[in-house]
């Protein structure tokens, strides 16, 4: 075929595509979002690049490095996102490594007061704070957009933890850490913004997935390289009076984790510019400029779709869910005292168990995550009672050996943790976040997030609090705790499931 036959044939093929579109734009006319003309482009040629060549945006080499800067772009932000809330949840361990001795008399932190009393201060404003930063900071992510806001975050992290670091002041550090707490809020949430603004729907729920595998690998790594990190530096410090300095690094180390996200977010920054060069035509009709900074929802905006979308059921029903099985997520934090004081355990082989938990979690949402956001809503179904009812059973199971109606060995309390951490994890993380991209959109996605997860930390704080006051070295006092969390799975059950259906509807 000569080259012009081909040239011939590849216009036609492009002249049939450009009829469609245009068709497929006056059908929208009167939707009332204005990219979504441009949605819609993208969708017919797959990428912006693509629409570009068509309308003269340059030479066939200038289109393929573009198309190729596009999908490196992607490339680079799913980085930037995994190790944002890697190393994120990675500092949130900082404290609870290094408690023990930050309330101890040795700790080098001034206070007029006793250090364990004013921690348990400490601890209720932090959560509050987060609850706060839920609250107020949606709106002004859907509005400066979110890779701008995690920079924002970041920075401020990588300051405060540093802060933390190098006080002598014990109102200096409960301070920092308060702040820390209310900065932490935004992430999620600004990670969801930033998936919605790099990333074709069908790539949200893998997206969403690998953010809940960094936070629990950061959980993880950061336990172990804490407990390095205070090992070394204790050794360091022996022989000198300065025993203190061992939590500080830390908090040095924490601080300077902050960094790899940080130049991730600005290697997609510098990404987007070229894009943006090679793409003028498009980028100049797009809300949404290529470094993530959103220039068309206003605070305003973003509350009224909130407002709107509150008058649905569905929204109510995926709040309820959320907001339950963040009371049950946070019983990680319990399980080596539980099996410590319910099994018998050690220290460590208690510690393994929560690892066993942790690893559950993964697995399902590395494997299951797209498999369950891609599936007809029968099945989605299914899946909810499939995984809600087995974590329901695992709860009363627990229930039933705690009031002496059964008996149950440590390996079976270990895997019962560990399908515990695998039914819960697709129905937390998955439905309410897709929910709030799906209908709160580049206005509201953030906003949105964020109303779901307000109410759970409300319910977290009260109930972290409550287990902590238990005298949990009895087995019994543990019979409260576990019916408090078989209600929630059986809640989050029946609201996951009615939000479904009615979101079918």
């Amino acid at each position: 075929m000569s080259p012009a036959s081909i040239a011939t044939t590849s216009s036609s093929r492009s002249l049939i595509k450009s009829t469609k579109f245009y068709q497929n734009i006056s059908q929208n006319d009167e939707n009332e979002d204005p990219v979504a003309p441009l949605e819609i482009a993208q969708k017919s040629y797959g990428s912006l690049s693509s629409l570009t060549s068509l309308v003269g945006g340059g030479g066939d080499e200038e289109n393929l490095a573009v198309a190729s800067t596009s999908e490196r772009q992607k490339m680079i932000m799913g980085v930037a996102l995994f190790s944002t809330y890697l190393t994120v949840m990675g500092a949130k361990c900082a404290l609870p490594s290094t408690l023990s001795i930050i309330t101890s008399s040795n700790s080098g932190l001034q206070s007029s007061s006793d250090p364990q009393q004013l921690m348990s201060v400490v601890l209720t404003i932090s959560t509050g704070a987060i609850s706060l930063g839920k609250f107020l900071l949606g709106p002004i992510i859907d509005k400066f957009g979110g890779a701008f806001c995690l920079k924002v975050a970041l920075t401020a992290l990588m300051g405060l933890l540093g802060l933390i670091a190098s006080t002598n002041s014990f109102r200096v550090f409960a301070l920092s850490w308060i702040m820390v707490d209310f900065i932490f809020s935004s992430c999620w949430a600004s990670c969801l913004n930033a998936i919605h603004h790099t990333f074709c729907e069908e790539d949200w729920a893998s997206r969403i997935g690998l953010l809940a595998v960094a936070g629990r690998v950061g959980n993880a790594l950061s336990f172990f390289t804490f407990a390095y990190i205070l090992q070394w530096a204790q050794k360091l410090h022996s022989t000198t009076s300065d025993v203190n300095k061992s939590w500080r690094m830390v908090f040095w180390a924490s601080s300077l984790m902050q960094v790899i996200p940080l130049l991730m977010l600005k290697w997609f920054d510098k990404v987007s510019f070229v894009l943006s060069d090679g793409e003028d035509q498009i980028s100049s009709s797009n809300d949404m400029n290529r470094s993530g900074h959103s220039s068309g929802a206003s605070i305003r905006e973003s509350v009224m779709l909130l407002r709107g979308e509150m008058k649905k059921l569905p929204f109510w029903m995926h709040l309820i869910s959320r907001s339950c099985l963040m009371v049950v997520a946070s019983f990680l934090l319990f399980v080596p005292s539980y099996m410590t004081n319910g099994f018998g355990m050690n220290s460590a082989s208690a510690a393994r168990v929560g690892s066993l938990y942790a690893l559950g979690s993964l697995l399902s949402v590395s494997f299951g995550a797209k498999v369950f956001s891609t599936s007809r809503t029968r099945t989605k179904l299914i899946a909810t009672i499939s995984l809600l009812g087995t974590l329901v059973l695992c709860s009363l199971l627990h229930v039933a050996y705690i009031s002496g109606a059964i008996s149950m060995t440590s390996i079976g309390g270990a895997l019962s943790m560990f399908l515990w951490g695998l039914t819960f994890s697709i129905p937390f993380y998955i439905p309410p976040s897709m929910y709030a991209l799906r209908h709160g959109g580049r206005k509201s996605s953030a906003t949105i997030a964020d109303a779901f997860d307000l109410v759970g930390f409300m319910m977290l704080a009260w109930f972290n609090g409550f287990v902590a006051s238990r005298q949990q070295d009895i087995l019994r006092s543990w019979l409260s705790t576990f019916a408090i969390l078989t209600t929630c799975s059986l809640v989050s059950l029946l609201s996951l499931s009615i939000a479904l259906v009615s979101e079918f509807e």
